[in-house]
């Protein structure tokens, strides 16, 4: 599993990030995805929630958002020993 990290400076604008990973998505930066997930927040509070990919059904969309939680804290937990 690869995760892309952005720069601090460079992530904040959520629609420049997001066409940032659909030019490495488009360029064969990023290999193709079978499953992506996706959650924004508005500043009310608001949750949206995206599925996309040609194998996102319900449960495998579930299942990638438990794996992505699961490797924001293992990647979190590394950051901090050292």
């Amino acid at each position: 599993m690869k995760v892309v990290e952005f720069q601090r400076e460079n992530w904040r604008d959520a629609s420049k990030t997001l066409r940032k990973i659909a030019d490495q998505l488009d360029s064969g930066e990023l290999p193709v995805c079978s499953i992506g997930v996706m959650a924004m927040r508005d500043p009310a509070g608001q949750v949206e929630l995206f599925a996309f990919g040609p194998v996102a059904d319900d449960l495998q969309s579930l299942a990638m958002f438990r794996l992505a939680e699961q490797k924001l804290i293992d990647v979190l937990l590394d950051c901090g020993e050292g």
